[in-house]
């Protein structure tokens, strides 16, 4: 279902609300708790413009877990975090987004060239000594973003920063039509950012969208469980097949 003038009027009107937030937010210090709570803040002003209101499902783990998350959209980071307080790990070119890059690295995001092996072990540190910091972490697995109908293979080398973790965390993240039900194929559709598509069309079919967003954490587990790191992602990767449905 679509409501397209009400929706992009909601949009803009959600994304001015934040953007009212930042200079405030940039006379703070970035790991100060007023300007964590400020974030989540800027979050939920966007994440409501856009129509969506994360419902969650199960407890968010505490300081220390590394969250392990299926990836479908922009809207993903929105939904997040605006009800959990953690540092995202995204692709490198995501700090040369005019503005948005800024603003992540500000927020903590780490960033990762997953192609340059060499700069492998650094970026896996800078993962692990955010988590002994007490920090949660939350990465995409998948590399990408997917076309929500599935998962796609996770990357176990990812993992590799989890042994710094207290507790690994799968968490679903999976968009739904207005009553909870599933989303048709062209609403799906819409919602998924995926390919070479720009982010502004894509804000754009999203606010037309009346869609929600469910936020399924599940049961944490110990890294020291699992003898690999290649298991460790199997076992994510399972747990979260298991609950979504596109």
């Amino acid at each position: 279902m679509t409501d397209r003038p009400f929706g992009r009027t909601r949009a803009a009107l959600g994304l001015a609300g934040a953007a009212m937030l930042v200079p405030p937010w940039l006379l703070m210090s970035p790991k100060s708790i007023p300007a964590k709570a400020l974030e989540r803040r800027f979050h939920r002003t966007i994440a409501a413009g856009f129509g969506l209101r994360p419902q969650v499902l199960g407890t968010p783990g505490m300081a220390g877990t590394m969250f392990v998350a299926n990836h479908i959209s922009w809207a993903d980071i929105i939904s997040v975090g605006a009800v959990v307080d953690t540092d995202f790990v995204a692709k490198a070119d995501v700090a040369a987004y005019p503005g948005i890059g800024a603003l992540a690295g500000r927020t903590g995001t780490i960033f990762v060239e997953r192609e340059r092996r060499s700069q492998a072990g650094s970026q896996m540190e800078a993962i692990r000594q955010r988590l002994i910091a007490g920090r949660r972490v939350l990465m995409f697995p998948e590399g990408t973003t997917s076309d929500g109908r599935g998962l796609l293979p996770f990357r176990s080398s990812l993992f590799a920063a989890a042994d710094a973790a207290l507790a690994v965390q799968p968490v679903t993240i999976r968009y739904t039509a207005p009553g909870g039900g599933p989303l048709d194929p062209a609403a799906l559709d819409a919602i998924a950012w995926i390919g070479d598509e720009d982010m502004l069309p894509n804000a754009l079919a999203l606010a037309r969208q009346r869609a929600g967003v469910i936020l399924h954490f599940h049961e944490p587990v110990k890294p020291a469980a699992f003898d690999t790191r290649k298991a460790l992602a199997e076992h994510c990767r399972d747990v979260m097949l298991r609950h979504y449905v596109p």
